[in-house]
């Protein structure tokens, strides 16, 4: 006979796989519950003719060292990979790919020269930086709340921060094909706290994040790069979590209809049936989270449902190499729309960035559609999407031929956007929940930005769902 599960996981994305991971390490039983019929949400691979495409997320960034140690902690530590050198990475603008300088950060230089060499800049902008590499430090102007020394606001926008510290033109230059583009998003209404907070933290006096960048930064240590992925996929990662859980207590095709109290327990209703459990960890889409919890707390459910997405779309496309007239000497380009007529926001070369991703003499390229300033590109046919991203890859890299493979991945309200006011609402949410003991949330719609987060942070709640079950009376 089944144990009856002291914890409910509602979803089978990735930090509803840690969640999961960390209640089975622990011995305690739990039930998923996954809508679709798939794990893994956001990262998913496929093998096809030869070629290893991942249609989402495609790495793990090692200084979170989350992901790395939850590969570990499932055996794939020895699997792990470096990308290939070299890395570097490419702004499209003007008609050209302009590289990113090394080093920087986010796009902006962090020594002299590599600003003065930045091609990507104006005359003008990089006179800006500069300027501000060389303002002198006054020890009485350096700490926040210094007189004459205006702090910046507790939050504020992408392009806020970078037209403040950096100058404007760096805004549609630098801040929105990187941070723009890597998280779908406006950097208008982006929070620099919530998705750059390393680089925001050099902006808390203002004017100084650019002195500040250049007096911080350190020698590269990291000769192997910064990122980490699997022979086969970020796949890898939900096959060895599915391996390692109990079978029997993962349901695929479990839509939740309602979450409700019952007596000191919670009974969270689905498609596949009835199940209750002591707490409940809800590793869904925030929005999908609000329908649940309306019932329960119509703030709780409001706060969530404040949380706004967008959807996106990645393309695979593999050529012959003698067909791509570009040497693909580094990662890949994003896109300056402001400044480009392209209509793709990144590409990535996948068989440049890591090894044996396609079959001899083929080289595998994803690009990359939608997003906050193109809310409708996902929502185009296969035919349209595919024709977009061909035309604008071909453009770029030489191309004159049509693709040999070619497959479009949809994200539809995937991607979940760390606007400004974030943090607030969930440290709101936070304290709203403690009205509703058992209940817990995690994911990327809340506290979380990229695997590594994910990850941390499913695990952190399936902790704080097994201390409650334990403690409560």
């Amino acid at each position: 006979m089944t144990e009856a599960p002291s914890v409910v996981v509602i979803g089978g994305g990735i930090a509803g796989l840690a969640a999961a991971f960390e209640l089975h390490t622990r011995a305690i039983p739990f039930v998923l519950l996954e809508a679709s019929d798939r794990l893994g949400g956001l990262i998913f691979s496929e093998q096809v003719d030869g070629f290893t495409i991942d249609a989402g997320a495609d790495s793990l960034l090692v200084q979170k060292r989350a992901g790395i140690e939850f590969c570990e902690a499932l055996g794939l530590g020895s699997r792990l990979m470096p990308s290939t050198p070299p890395r570097t990475a490419f702004v499209h603008a003007r008609g050209r790919l302009h590289k990113l300088p090394s080093p920087s950060i986010l796009g902006i230089p962090t020594t002299e020269a590599g600003i003065a060499a930045y091609d990507l800049l104006p005359e003008t902008a990089r006179a800006t930086l500069l300027a501000r590499t060389r303002e002198p430090r006054n020890p009485r102007t350096t700490e926040p709340g210094s007189p004459g020394t205006p702090e910046p606001p507790e939050d504020e926008s992408v392009a806020d921060f970078f037209r403040r510290e950096f100058g404007p033109e760096t805004v549609g230059l630098i801040a929105e094909p990187l941070l723009g583009g890597i998280h779908a998003g406006d950097v208008e209404r982006l929070s620099i706290a919530s998705v750059a907070p390393r680089l925001a933290a050099h902006g808390r006096v203002r004017g100084r994040a650019m002195r500040d960048l250049l007096d911080s930064t350190q020698p590269q240590t990291q000769s192997d790069g910064l990122f980490r992925s699997l022979p086969r996929g970020m796949g890898e990662i939900v096959e060895a979590v599915e391996q390692r859980i109990p079978s029997s207590s993962i349901r695929r095709r479990s839509a939740v209809r309602s979450i409700a109290r019952a007596d000191d327990d919670w009974r969270v209703g689905s498609t596949s049936g009835d199940v209750t459990a002591r707490a409940v960890v809800i590793a869904a889409p925030a929005h999908a989270a609000a329908e649940m919890l309306s019932p329960i707390d119509r703030d709780i459910a409001a706060l969530c449902a404040a949380v706004p997405y967008v959807s996106t779309a990645s393309v695979a496309l593999a050529w012959p190499r003698a067909d791509v007239h570009h040497p693909l000497d580094g990662s890949g380009f994003v896109v300056a729309r402001q400044h480009s007529d392209l209509r793709i926001t990144a590409c990535t070369w996948a068989s440049s960035k890591w090894p044996n991703r396609t079959p001899p003499g083929m080289s595998l390229l994803r690009a990359f559609l939608g997003g906050a300033t193109d809310p409708d590109a996902a929502s185009l046919s296969d035919g349209e999407i595919l024709g977009i991203a061909v035309r604008d890859v071909s453009r770029v890299l030489g191309i004159q031929s049509s693709p040999a493979l070619a497959r479009v991945h949809r994200w539809i309200r995937a991607g979940a956007q760390h606007n400004v006011g974030h943090r607030a609402r969930v440290e709101d949410l936070e304290r709203r929940l403690e009205r509703a003991p058992g209940l817990f949330v995690a994911g990327s719609g809340f506290r979380s930005i990229g695997v590594p987060d994910c990850i941390a942070d499913g695990r952190a709640a399936a902790r704080r769902a097994l201390d409650y079950a334990k403690i409560a009376p």
